[in-house]
């Protein structure tokens, strides 16, 4: 129990702002397994009694910075409780395995073979989200993300040109958010990845890449930023050098990618035919050419979801493996809640005809 100083009875400012620090909410682990490092505090009368402090002058608080910090900080927790379009940026990690595990995957994919020494290895991917502004969902770390990048581990024999066949392969990752799948790729595959998304969402990218660096340069891996707008699928323009230069690239047959990869891609009626246009682009062609889309199950989407897989098999891809995995996702806590459960489904697609 925590017995919260009253503001009537004048608590100092150390007794405000220690309590004010155990009332922060972490970013919650979507990982089941993982503990908690703090005790979870029940939210009924923390919101009014945030508010009390904000609201109060502290008058028998002398030093003005002090103040300034107990404001800020209650205003801090109280934004933490707005859910998470209310919240200001947050940074957490991700645990993802590096060799086959038992989890709750209804997947029926093969586990990779590991050696004794690899068994039960993970990594962790830092990652930072800024605070929501307009529509720009990419700044948020999605469930579906999570549950991709936490199957790569399993989904490497899958991908023949990547492992085995050709060693300077690069994945391409659309609409890449955060940057999640694609970090996870770079370390746990130990590939190149070319991360895209749209000018706005390219900055946090990299600033994720940087973070991530030492991780997946330990696993032979590399990643890379740059921005590719699915209205104009044949340009990546990649982010300004050290000489403030931006270099224009127009994909060329002898660029194409064997593996394409996207998660969470559908929030309108245009996405579908946007994101096989893209895919249409840069997908390179013959048998070992594979594209990975994991979709959250979400009944508003229905038949956007339709939609891409007719247009998908129109433009000749067909399904070779697909599957189904509950995620878990916190867009509408703010109370430190339970979190909510998403059903993902993973289709892995190649050339009818290759």
């Amino acid at each position: 129990m925590l017995d919260l100083p009253q503001i009537y009875t004048k608590p100092s400012s150390k007794q405000l702002l220690d309590t004010l620090s155990l009332l922060s909410l972490e970013p919650q682990s979507w990982d089941k397994t993982a503990t908690q490092s703090k005790p979870k505090v029940r939210s009924n009368g923390v919101p009014q009694y945030l508010t009390r402090i904000v609201s109060s002058p502290l008058t028998w608080i002398e030093d003005d910075a002090e103040k300034e910090k107990i404001w800020d900080s209650a205003s801090l927790r109280l934004s933490e409780r707005s859910g998470r379009t209310g919240m200001g940026a947050i940074s957490r990690s991700f645990r993802i395995p590096l060799s086959a595990e038992t989890t709750n995957s209804s997947s029926t994919m093969k586990p990779v073979i590991t050696t004794s020494d690899e068994q039960d290895t993970n990594i962790d991917v830092k990652i930072h989200e800024p605070a929501l502004t307009e529509d720009n969902l990419g700044l948020k770390t999605w469930a579906s993300s999570f549950v991709f990048a936490r199957n790569w581990h399993n989904l490497r024999d899958r991908i023949p040109l990547v492992f085995g066949k050709d060693k300077n392969a690069t994945i391409l990752e659309l609409g890449a958010g955060t940057g999640l799948v694609g970090i996870a790729a770079a370390a746990v595959l130990g590939a190149q990845v070319l991360l895209t998304d749209l000018p706005e969402i390219v900055p946090n990218l990299e600033r994720n890449i940087a973070s991530n660096k030492e991780t997946i340069e330990s696993r032979n891996g590399s990643a890379q930023a740059a921005m590719l707008d699915w209205t104009a699928p044949e340009k990546i323009i990649y982010p300004e050098d050290s000489e403030g230069k931006r270099p224009l690239v127009a994909e060329a047959e002898s660029s194409k990618y064997p593996l394409v990869v996207a998660a969470d891609p559908i929030y309108s009626k245009e996405h579908p035919a946007w994101l096989v246009q893209t895919i249409n682009c840069h997908l390179a062609r013959g048998p070992d050419a594979r594209v990975l889309i994991q979709i959250p199950i979400r009944e508003a989407y229905a038949e956007e979801r339709a939609d891409l897989k007719d247009r998908m098999v129109k433009i000749g891809l067909e399904i070779c493996h697909e599957q189904t995995e509950i995620g878990y996702d916190d867009w509408s806590d703010g109370q430190g809640e339970e979190l909510s459960e998403v059903e993902c489904w993973m289709g892995m697609w190649k050339w009818k005809d290759a």
